[in-house]
């Protein structure tokens, strides 16, 4: 049986060092990423999803300000809520304990653990979830899949949880 750590390994994408990357601000793009996760450039939609998943690369969120940062430059972007969206989700079995996979509007997949946990966090006067991701990054939780996590929910005196990764994270 797989570990955890390997099945994030397997998971993940090539990681950019952004820590490293220190190039100076360009200014601003016309790109904006909509409340629905879906991409704009100049007022037009981006429909090429591999040129959606290569912006999506580099996006990193600094000091509440999304950009798009490479070793050379740092361009600002617009973001209306989240840059990603939670549209589905399945469990594995791993040898540390059942890990919740959660598969963003990218078709990426994450893990909810303690390294990209749940929280809840207010939008528009509304509860609503949220996923954190690498690099300042986070992606709201579907509705749909909220509810499907509501479904597999425990409570204890805090409330509702979920169990991922040997970590409790509560609904609400």
């Amino acid at each position: 049986m797989i570990s955890l750590n390997e099945l994030s390994k397997q998971l993940s994408e090539p990681s950019k060092p952004f820590e490293q990357w220190q190039p100076a601000h360009c200014g601003q793009l016309p790109l904006l990423i909509d409340e629905q996760g879906k991409w704009f450039y100049a007022g037009s939609e981006i429909t090429r999803q591999s040129m959606v998943k290569l912006f999506a690369s580099v996006l990193c969120n600094e000091d509440g300000q999304f950009y798009l940062k490479t070793p050379v430059e740092k361009i600002a972007i617009e973001v209306k809520d989240a840059p990603f969206i939670i549209v589905s989700w399945h469990r594995e079995s791993t040898s540390d304990g059942d890990v919740i996979c959660c598969i963003d509007n990218l078709q990426r997949t994450w893990l909810l653990s303690r390294a990209e946990p749940l929280y809840i966090n207010n939008y528009k006067g509304a509860a609503v979830p949220y996923m954190q991701l690498p690099y300042g990054c986070f992606a709201r939780v579907a509705r749909n899949v909220f509810y499907q996590l509501a479904e597999i929910a425990e409570t204890d005196e805090l409330g509702y949880f979920i169990t991922s990764a040997n970590e409790r994270f509560y609904l609400g």
